[in-house]
């Protein structure tokens, strides 16, 4: 059953490093956004921008509020029946070794 739910990010906040088990479909209200992927790449999202988060453990990310302003999003869940919406994962090491990328 799909879910809407309406997220807010105070400066400086972190979703913590996840993955969803249902397709996500965002929308950013205000702020920016930005997100860290499971291969190293960063997307920065500012207001009105969309973008669309797949499912699975193969896609986790992060997003984080780098800005001065919070971060508002609307997300739209596809999440599966009896699924939760996100599930926590551990930083990867990759990334704590502040390697930049993925396989680096």
């Amino acid at each position: 059953m799909p879910v809407v739910r309406t997220i807010t990010l105070a400066p400086g906040a972190t979703t913590g490093w996840h993955y969803h088990p249902g397709r996500v479909e965002v929308v950013v209200l205000a702020g920016t956004l930005t997100r860290t992927l499971h291969d190293g790449r960063v997307e920065v999202s500012r207001a009105g921008d969309s973008l669309v988060e797949e499912a699975g453990p193969v896609h986790v990310h992060v997003g984080r509020n780098l800005g001065t302003e919070p971060v508002v999003l609307i997300a739209h869940y596809a999440a599966p029946e009896g699924r939760p919406l996100a599930v926590a994962v551990p930083e990867p090491a990759w990334s704590r070794s502040g390697g930049g990328t993925a396989g680096a």
